[in-house]
């Protein structure tokens, strides 16, 4: 079947989507005649291929762009300017020039641009970090096709070598996995060097509790803590969100009427929408914290909401007044995580409550303790 046959034209309102095709082989729309905005939800987080049309010197010129991980919403914003650029590069240059980056840091500064709207900014910031500090000392003036395997197992091997967890090399291989499916995306290499690097099998199991002396305290530091917003943040990490999920709430996510809150998938780790129940601490928060119609629910000073960085500040106030000596944020997790599976929670039912993607994910959260290995023992004899 010709593939004109599976394109459907894209029209969204506030977007200039001229030329703008989804490639639809499935027939998921084959009774559209057009894609509009609702129409994008059922692309979020799929195989996304959208062709551009445009003509230059009366000749039709199409580009096929791929996109997975992202919202419709985001393909197509990204369809959309990537048009304009290959316009203006033709009008410029005559040609669509395909992209040649010297090194792999050059690489990697297109790489994180690109990714910039489908990662957190904490997520942002650590790869960085952990590639300034560990990758491009070593392999980052390297030619993006000249690194082989054995480069980066060199510096997954030197990590080892300096007695550093497991984890710490893991991430080098988490960091240019990826990189490299971008590179070969884009037309850059063939192969990915960093699929077959060998990391140790290590325990990643968290072994993070608190004593029902200390949780107790910490929930009563939080209920009485202001500013009254971070007390809200602070419920809601207790409750087990994550901090960026907090972060980026707004008040249409909110349905007071049925009792839920949704995490929408573009803000979640998963990239999957999640829906929790208001508990009754969260309903008590917001009948003190007053109901708004839009916007973030906790917005920032200068800022459209309130920023980790600022968090941590009060974090470490509460923390303190609690009279824990050491506990990240994401801890908060860890410690629900323990707490329930040594309290007889099913592990199906924990990673409902994290939002985990499986259950595999669940287990490093859950580490019975000896009490409660000792408790099913004595289960087991009576």
């Amino acid at each position: 079947m010709a593939l004109n046959n599976f394109l459907i034209k894209i029209e969204v309102d506030g977007l200039d989507t001229k030329g703008l095709y989804l490639k639809d082989t499935i027939n998921q729309f084959k009774k559209q005649e057009k894609i509009i905005k609702n129409h994008l939800k059922k692309l979020d987080y799929s195989n996304i291929d959208i062709v551009l049309k445009f003509y230059f010197r009366n000749k039709q010129i199409k580009k096929t762009l791929k996109y997975n991980n992202i919202t419709g919403l985001q393909a197509v914003k990204k369809a959309a300017i990537k048009r304009s650029e290959f316009k203006e590069e033709l009008e410029h240059c005559g040609v669509i020039q395909k992209k040649n980056f010297k090194s792999l840091n050059e690489l990697w500064d297109d790489y994180i641009k690109y990714k910039s709207t489908t990662l957190s900014p904490e997520n942002i910031y650590t790869s960085k970090k952990s590639f300034s500090k560990w990758i491009k000392p070593d392999i980052g003036h390297m030619e993006v096709k000249s690194i082989m395997t054995s480069d980066i197992q060199n510096i997954v091997n030197s990590i080892l070598r300096k007695g550093l967890k497991p984890r710490t090399a893991q991430t080098i291989k988490q960091i240019l996995r990826p990189l490299y499916n971008h590179a070969i995306d884009i037309g850059i290499c063939e192969v990915n060097p960093a699929i077959k690097v060998n990391i140790p099998v290590f325990d990643n199991t968290v072994d993070f509790q608190l004593t029902e002396e200390k949780r107790t305290k910490l929930f009563e530091e939080i209920k009485k803590y202001e500013p009254l917003k971070y007390r809200g943040i602070m419920l809601f990490l207790y409750t087990g969100r994550r901090l960026n999920e907090v972060l980026t709430l707004q008040w249409n996510s909110i349905d007071l009427d049925h009792n839920v809150y949704t995490i929408e998938a573009e803000y979640n780790k998963i990239r999957r929408r999640q829906d929790y129940r208001l508990s009754v601490i969260l309903r008590d928060f917001f009948v003190e914290y007053g109901i708004f119609k839009s916007g973030y629910i906790f917005p920032g000073e200068k800022t459209a909401h309130i920023t980790s960085s600022t968090f941590r500040r009060h974090w470490k106030k509460i923390i303190k007044n609690a009279g824990i000596e050491q506990m990240r944020i994401h801890d908060t997790r860890h410690a629900i995580g323990n707490y329930l599976v040594n309290n007889g929670a099913t592990l199906e039912g924990v990673g409902k409550l994290l939002g985990h993607s499986g259950i595999g994910v669940t287990k490093r959260y859950a580490k019975p303790s000896v009490e409660t290995a000792d408790k099913l023992l004595n289960s087991y004899l009576d």
